[in-house]
C-alpha cells in the first residue's frame, strides 16, 4: 500500500495486492484525469502513476491547486491547462489517451457540466478512448430502506446535487447506447480518507468546533468506502472490456453506523463524539426558534447554503476582487472566534440520509470487475485517523 502521507512512499512502484492482477493492463497507457487536483482525482493519479506505471495527464484550471501533484514530479504527470467548459482544451487533453477518468464537477454550473461531458464524449469517440465516469450514490437519494443494487433505475428526486449527477450520468449512458461510446459509470457511496472533505475533514471540523447531532441515535446505515477502494474500482473499470455500458455501485465490504463514522473521526482528533438523539427529539430541536438562531449564529455558512443566498453568492463570487475576498475572510475568522459554538443539525436531505437503513450491494462490481474492497472500516479509519492527526498538527 502506498503511504499517502510520506514522500518516501512515492518511490514504491509495485502495485498493492488489490491492483496486482489489473495494473499491468495500464502500463505506459496515456490516461487523462479531470478533477485530478481534488480528493479522489489526486489519489487516482497517484495510484495510476506509481502502481500501474501509467502516464497520467491532469486537466488543470488553477495551477495553485497542484501542490499534491507536484510532489509526484511534474516530469511524470502532464498538466494540461484548460477548463471543463473549453471544448478545445478538452480535445487537446484527450488526444492520444487510451482512458479518460471524469471526476470533475462544477457544483454551481450545471450547464458547464453538461457541455464538458458532451465535449469529453466527442473527444473519446474521436480517440477511441474509454471513458470512466464518476457519478454518485446520491442519484438514488432519498435512499430507500433495504438492499440497493444497480437493477433499480434512479429517478429525479428534486434534490439539486442528485439530479445534476443523474443528468450527466444519463448523457454518458445515452452516448454508449446511441453513439458507440466505450464508457463505464462508477457510483461511489460515502467516500472517506486522507484529504477528503465532506466525510473526513469537513466532519472533523464540525466535531472540533461544535456539536454534531445525529438522528435515530446514530444507528442509520452509513455505506462508507475508503478512497483507495474507489480508485481500485475505477482502474478495474478502465481495464475490463466487459465493463462497457455498465454501472457499478462501489462501497466498502459492509455498512457501518453513522455513529461509527463520526465517532471514529472524533476519536482521531481527540474531540467528543456526536450527540445521539431520537428523531423525535431532533425534530423538536429544529422547531425551536432559539435553537435555530443559535445554530445559524454558530455556523453562518448555513445561511449561505439557502437557495437564494447561494445563487447570489455564485453570482458575486467572480465579481469580488481578491483584496475584498481577503477582507471578507478576515471578518469571518474574527466572527468565528467570537460566535457561540455551533450546533450542527442535519438539514432535511441529511436527515433522510442519516436515518436510512439502505444497504448498498457491490455484487456486480465483485463479479464483473473483480473488485474486492481492500479496506474494512477499521483499517480505513486507522489510516484516516493518522492523516487527521498529521493535518491537525500541521495547522497548529
Amino acid at each position: 500500500m502506498l503511504d499517502q502521507t510520506s514522500p518516501g512512499g512515492l518511490d514504491r512502484s509495485a502495485p498493492a495486492a488489490d491492483l496486482i492482477d489489473i495494473a499491468p493492463r495500464l502500463e505506459n497507457a496515456e490516461v487523462l484525469v479531470t478533477g485530478g487536483t481534488g480528493f479522489l482525482g489526486t489519489r487516482l493519479v497517484e495510484r495510476l502513476l506509481i502502481e500501474c506505471a501509467a502516464k497520467p495527464r491532469v486537466l488543470v484550471r488553477n495551477t495553485g491547486r497542484v501542490a499534491r501533484l507536484a510532489r509526484l514530479g511534474l516530469h511524470r504527470v502532464t498538466l494540461v491547462k484548460g477548463e471543463l467548459g473549453d471544448e478545445g482544451s478538452l480535445a487537446r487533453a484527450v488526444a492520444g489517451c487510451r482512458v479518460v477518468f471524469h471526476c470533475a464537477m462544477d457544483r454551481g454550473n450545471q450547464r458547464m457540466n453538461i457541455d464538458a461531458t458532451n465535449a469529453l464524449i466527442a473527444a473519446c469517440l474521436k480517440e477511441n478512448a474509454r471513458l470512466v465516469h464518476v457519478s454518485s450514490l446520491a442519484v438514488y437519494e432519498p435512499l430507500k430502506d433495504g438492499d440497493l443494487d444497480e437493477s433499480l433505475a434512479p429517478v429525479r428526486s428534486g434534490l439539486r446535487y442528485s439530479d445534476a449527477k443523474l443528468e450527466v450520468e444519463e448523457l454518458v449512458l445515452d452516448a454508449v447506447a446511441n453513439k458507440g461510446l466505450d464508457a463505464s459509470v462508477i457510483l461511489p457511496t460515502i467516500v472517506y480518507g486522507p484529504y477528503g472533505k465532506a466525510w473526513t475533514s469537513g466532519a472533523a471540523n464540525q466535531l472540533a468546533t461544535g456539536t454534531v447531532v445525529l438522528p435515530d441515535h446514530g444507528e442509520g446505515m452509513c455505506n462508507a468506502v475508503y478512497v483507495d477502494d474507489v480508485c481500485q474500482a475505477m482502474i478495474r473499470a478502465a481495464a475490463t472490456p466487459a465493463a462497457r455500458g455498465r454501472r457499478y455501485l462501489i462501497s466498502g465490504p459492509a455498512p457501518v453506523s453513522w455513529a461509527d463514522l463520526y465517532g471514529g473521526i472524533a476519536e482521531a482528533i481527540g474531540r467528543p463524539g456526536p450527540r445521539l438523539v431520537s428523531s423525535e427529539e431532533l425534530t423538536s430541536k429544529g422547531k425551536s426558534p432559539l435553537r435555530a438562531l443559535r445554530s445559524i449564529l454558530g455556523d453562518p455558512k448555513r445561511i449561505a447554503r439557502l437557495g437564494p443566498v447561494r445563487r447570489l453568492s455564485e453570482w458575486a463570487k467572480p465579481r469580488i476582487s481578491p483584496s475584498n475576498k481577503a477582507r471578507l475572510k478576515q471578518l469571518y475568522e474574527i466572527y468565528q472566534r467570537r460566535a457561540p459554538p455551533p450546533v450542527y443539525l442535519p438539514n432535511p436531505q441529511q436527515m433522510a440520509l442519516f436515518r436510512s437503513r439502505c444497504h448498498v450491494r457491490i455484487d456486480r462490481a465483485v463479479s464483473e470487475l473483480g473488485y474486492r474492497p481492500a479496506y474494512d472500516f477499521a483499517r480505513g479509519m486507522d489510516v484516516t485517523a493518522q492523516w487527521l492527526r498529521w493535518a491537525a498538527a500541521g495547522n497548529q
